[in-house]
């Protein structure tokens, strides 16, 4: 065996390690507290070492990002893949459970992306974020929107003020990429509340909650569907 794929792999083992460092740093320093020089001490190296694998700390808070859009992508993908030819009200609500579980098991993440920001931190402009957040948004567009005709995807209302919003990439008609933003937001404020404890009186209920909500959601894009005919 050459030396390469040894260093390669060996490598890879401690740039793991450093993240692992990092997501446990912003739990228990908090997004103000983190720095670097915590990191490193964290894993036994010196600052110096650590720019070996980091150019500084937003590379490495972006590479943990990246990482963490993939790791919900992943998750809700999968749940989407394996309900696809179901029926579109079960698809929803497994996705969204899919995501609810992944934000569960990787709570520093979860905060990372959608919770309080680290002051000053912005991701690098060459990095994958923008690709690797666009797969979960194409993953969730997926199941809300199954079974819909282009006509009626035109034909959701938008709001007068959003006329000259600038959609990107985003391929959905004005009005269906309002909702689906709507939605995606519903969602991810039950999920938040529920990390961060604020749902009380049902903190010990979460999966109930949740579950019930998701499921009015769904109905309110049946709703939508059926207001705009076929």
């Amino acid at each position: 065996m050459s030396v390469s794929p040894v260093r390669d792999r060996r490598r890879a083992e401690t740039v793991a390690e450093i993240k692992e460092a990092a997501l446990q740093q912003l739990v228990d320093a908090g997004p103000g507290g983190f720095s670097l020089r915590g990191v490193a001490r964290a894993v036994g190296m010196t600052v110096q070492s650590l720019y070996h694998y980091f150019a500084n700390r937003d590379a490495l808070l972006t590479a943990l990002v990246v990482d963490a859009h993939d790791s919900a992508a992943d998750a809700v993908q999968a749940s989407v893949d394996r309900t696809r030819g179901r029926p579109p009200h079960e698809r929803r609500l497994a996705a969204c459970r899919s995501f609810r579980d992944w934000a569960l098991a990787n709570r520093s993440a979860f905060l990372l992306l959608y919770g309080t920001p680290v002051p000053g931190f912005t991701p690098l402009p060459e990095s994958d974020v923008g690709r690797a957040a666009w797969r979960l948004g194409q993953s969730f567009a997926e199941v809300v929107f199954d079974g819909w005709t282009p006509a009626q995807l035109a034909a959701v209302p938008a709001a007068p003020g959003l006329a000259d919003a600038d959609l990107g990439k985003m391929t959905l008609p004005l009005g269906a990429a309002a909702l689906f933003i709507e939605l995606r937001a519903r969602m991810h404020g039950l999920v938040t509340l529920e990390l961060l404890g604020h749902l009380h009186p049902f903190n010990e209920h979460g999966a109930a909650f949740f579950e019930a909500a998701i499921n009015r959601m769904s109905a309110d894009v049946d709703a939508v569907r059926r207001g705009v005919g076929r």
